[in-house]
């Protein structure tokens, strides 16, 4: 038997350090327990060890402390953060079914190496996993060491070349040069050298120690002579006791199946994704069925009637109809229909298909259960069908259930609270090239599984949300908003292809006018993309002052570049450059060509699943991005235009974050302002300038500004001197002036702070939560960043809760008035729509008064109203 005896404590450490602020969602570190467990699997991997056991070091005083009480007392306490992984990290070597050696009064050292001497002579090839070099003492013919740091296997002959000595003399060796990681004394002025020269003119240390005399060299003699006692002390200290009274049984070392069950426990409650998918998955045992005629679809649309789960089978990640290659539905957890569309000589097809169950997705009556049911309806949509009732969407709910989660994939979803590793899409292609191309007998036990699976996940997702207290939130927001959304996918946004083609010629065009001023100012030609060829123009050719320092050179990032253009011209045109550049290969190349062909339009994608704090984000392509700010920004928004006789109405809440803290905070300053009508920003320049508002200049205007936008992301002084460019105690001045005026906002600043820390999230208005693990970091940086989140996470998540409300209210009015015009966009707190012209004037009174009145706050919400042609004629 190969057996490999592990160092726990050692594992453990470098695990630890090796990998920084790893935490789950929840806040619990688990950066020692991941590389732990990293590290034990590459062993087990790639050394294939027929046994395995893990030795831990005693908490309690060993011998050696009652020798030297200050043995290993250099070492610092062991971190907080570890201690706490440290169950978890037994824990995962039980999974393994691995054995644990602790035993009180002994180190880690001493158990190995007794094991390892009982076990070769029980006929086991012996590795020791350990960096130590105390532990070479015991290196022999059947007892080696593997040195994980250097990946390499030592052996007696390599402790004979590096120490010029046997393994039993290392010791003697660590006796005379001391040992820094243990805290031995050794001989201070005796290095290796010395040691080694010293120990090959004798055969045992005690030659010299019972008569330094015998030494030559007069210096080493004298440190010899002197130091006798802590020599003998420290050979003791150095000295592996290899026969602690421990019973060694190989055959209980024996590699075994890991209990998949409890690592795969750990692994969801640690949230270690990757290490989740090595799991081996058990089948579930599910009845599944090909529907294959019009009349057997028929009797199952007819036997549904509470409710049923349903998955979309496409090929490719467009939301067409046309991509549907199968239908899956499911109506119990271990039984699901899979209906093919068009496949070989299978008589129904899908639109029929369709036909048949539109009674079915259309009845009020009906609960439908899907995994992300925006898109499910927009492919409804698409063979006009109409997605009602009860709508239960398991990737929502379990974002709402933990919105800091990266992943909701249907996979990631079934895994986390099914303990179930379901088959990838990648898994099922591994034989076929597109999944039209697999065998009906493939395709329908991998469709029918995932219609059941959404089946089980709904009620187990959906208890977790009443119990959350977040079912209104879910029912009253982000249910109904799945229909809105999916329409304004459908609608789009028209643009006008010829505009951008001419803004990129154009651009091609400045870029290369821009290109031969760069060439001229530098002196000579360059890769102007390159950070080195930059660099290297300017901080030696040119001899500008460097700032930030990286691996390969100075940095030449934006904010380094910003500095040095105050000096020179050169940096001011380089940022000019990047900025042509990054709107030409954004969005003037870009866009034309995501223009649908059928109607001339931009689709993008909503995510209702997406960020942590509630907004909404887009995607495919991000219209949520596009610059708003400058000639440019403007010129890219008129590319954005409305179909003839239509115009484009963009719907903007004006302060609604600053409004919002009003509310949350009941600071009668901020809420007298906001009733009052007055501008905010002037009469806080007022306050902490000490101005009448007649006063005020527009610089205390935009400093103010900052401040207050400040206050709602947490800003801090430092924060706000780099914003405006000014000295951290004046930052600090317009912070406190700030919080002298409005101490409601101060007291409930201080209150939500207090109150995250408790219960570890925040919470909106609407009771939407996000969880900051970050409060409880060790990091002071990550406690600086979780006290902003703490701030702003319930100003922004109600801001975003409150604009939804009016999306759904809106979308519903135009449906219920019978009009034309249509929602195209979101963008954080504007909405914009496009509407024919002579339904503007009532359009603009619905969207005023929904958004306007979609809360109720103790001060009004106002909403700032443009239109024109084009998205940049709106915006004003």
């Amino acid at each position: 038997m190969n057996l490999y005896l592990i160092d726990g404590n050692s594992y453990v450490y470098r695990a630890f350090y090796a990998i920084k602020g790893l935490t789950n969602s929840k806040g619990f570190p688990t950066n020692a327990v991941f590389g732990f467990t990293n590290m034990l699997l590459k062993i087990i991997r790639e050394k294939s060890p027929e046994g395995i056991v893990v030795s831990f070091d005693s908490p309690v005083p060993t011998e050696r402390h009652r020798i030297f009480e200050a043995y290993k007392a250099q070492r610092p306490e062991t971190p907080g953060e570890l201690v706490q992984q440290l169950p978890y990290i037994r824990k995962i070597i039980s999974a393994f079914q691995i054995s644990i050696f602790e035993i009180p009064g002994y180190e880690a050292d001493d158990l190995l190496s007794t094991i390892a001497r009982k076990a070769a002579r029980d006929g086991a090839q012996v590795f020791i996993v350990t960096s130590d070099k105390d532990m070479l003492q015991i290196v022999g013919d059947s007892i080696r060491i593997y040195d994980p740091v250097k990946d390499r296997i030592l052996n007696e002959t390599y402790v004979k070349e590096k120490y010029g000595i046997g393994p039993e003399r290392i010791p003697e060796f660590m006796a005379l040069t001391g040992d820094t990681v243990d805290n031995i004394p050794g001989v201070k002025g005796i290095g290796e050298k010395n040691a080694m020269e010293l120990l090959s003119g004798c055969t045992d240390l005690e030659e010299i120690l019972s008569d330094p005399g015998k030494i030559k060299k007069e210096k080493m003699q004298k440190l010899v002579a002197d130091h006798i006692e802590t020599v003998r002390m420290s050979r003791k200290l150095a000295t592996i006791d290899t026969d602690i009274p421990v019973e060694v049984d190989i055959k209980e070392y024996a590699v075994k199946q890991p209990d998949w069950q409890a690592l795969l426990s750990l692994f969801r409650e640690l949230e270690f994704t990757s290490l989740m998918g090595l799991i081996p998955s058990k089948k579930k045992e599910r009845e599944f069925e090909t529907v294959s005629t019009v009349d057997r679809l028929r009797e199952i649309a007819t036997a549904v009637t509470s409710g049923f789960a349903f998955r979309f089978i496409t090929e490719g990640d467009e939301p067409f109809h046309e991509s549907v290659i199968g239908l899956a539905l499911s109506s119990e957890k271990v039984k699901a229909w899979y209906i093919p569309f068009g496949n070989g000589d299978l008589q129904i097809n899908g639109k029929e298909a369709l036909r048949l169950l539109k009674s079915l997705y259309e009845d009020q009556g009906i609960a439908k259960i899907g995994h992300d049911l925006k898109r499910a309806a927009s492919l409804l949509s698409g063979e006009g069908i109409s997605l009602n009732g009860p709508l239960y969407d398991t990737m929502l709910a379990s974002y709402l259930l933990n919105p800091n989660k990266q992943g909701h994939s249907l996979e990631d979803v079934t895994f986390e609270y099914l303990s179930y590793r379901k088959g990838t899409r990648e898994e099922v292609l591994s034989k076929r090239r597109s999944l039209k191309e697999l065998l009906l007998s493939e395709m329908a036990p991998y469709a029918a599984e995932d219609a059941a699976l959404i089946y089980e996940l709904k009620e187990i997702l959906f208890e977790k949300i009443r119990d959350e207290g977040i079912e209104s939130l879910y029912r009253e927001i982000e249910m109904p908003l799945i229909h809105v959304l999916a329409d304004m996918e459908e609608v789009g946004f028209k643009v006008d292809r010829e505009k951008f083609n001419d803004m990129s010629k154009e651009l091609a065009r400045e870029l290369d006018i821009t290109q031969r001023r760069i060439y001229f100012l530098a002196g000579e030609e360059f890769n102007i993309n390159s950070p080195k060829q930059l660099g290297k123009v300017l901080f030696q050719s040119l001899g500008l002052k460097p700032g930030k320092r990286t691996k390969t050179g100075f940095s030449t990032e934006l904010s380094v570049l910003e500095e040095l253009a105050g000096s020179h011209e050169l940096p001011r045109e380089i940022l000019n450059y990047r900025s042509l550049s990054k709107l030409k290969s954004t969005y003037t190349d870009v866009l034309p060509h995501l223009t649908s062909m059928k109607t001339g339009r931009i689709h993008t994608s909503f995510n209702q699943a997406a960020t942590a704090t509630g907004r909404l984000s887009s995607s495919d392509p991000n219209l949520q991005n596009i610059p708003i700010r400058g000639e440019w920004g403007k010129r890219i928004r008129s590319a954005f235009i409305a179909e003839e006789d239509n115009l484009i109405l963009s719907a903007d809440y004006s302060q609604i974050e600053l409004r919002i803290l009003a509310h949350l905070s009941g600071d009668t300053g901020l809420i007298d302002a906001f009733k009052g009508g007055l501008d905010i920003h002037t009469r806080t320049a007022s306050e902490i300038f000490g101005v009448p508002a007649g006063k005020v200049t527009p610089e205390m205007r935009r400093v103010a500004k900052s401040v207050n936008f400040g206050i709602v992301y947490g800003i801090s002084p430092f924060g706000l001197s780099e914003a405006l460019a000014i000295s951290k105690e004046e930052a600090k001045r317009y912070i406190d002036g700030y919080f002298e005026g409005h101490p409601g906002v101060k007291a409930y600043l201080e209150e939500t702070l207090r109150n995250s820390r408790e219960k570890g999230f925040s919470v909106t208005l609407f009771g939407r939560k996000r969880a900051i693990p970050e409060l409880k970091s060790a990091n002071a940086t990550t406690r600086s960043l979780g006290e902003r989140l703490a701030f702003n996470s319930p100003i922004q998540g109600t801001a975003a809760d409150i604009i939804k409300i009016a999306m759904i209210d809106i979308w519903k009015t135009l449906k219920e008035e019978g009009m034309k015009s249509r929602m195209i966009l979101q963008v954080h707190d504007e909405l914009v729509f496009e509407t024919p012209g002579d339904e503007l004037t009532m359009v603009e009174g619905i969207v005023r008064e929904k958004m306007e009145h979609a809360a109720n706050l103790s001060v009004p919400l106002k909403v700032e109203i443009g239109y024109g042609r084009n998205w940049a004629e709106a915006h004003g």
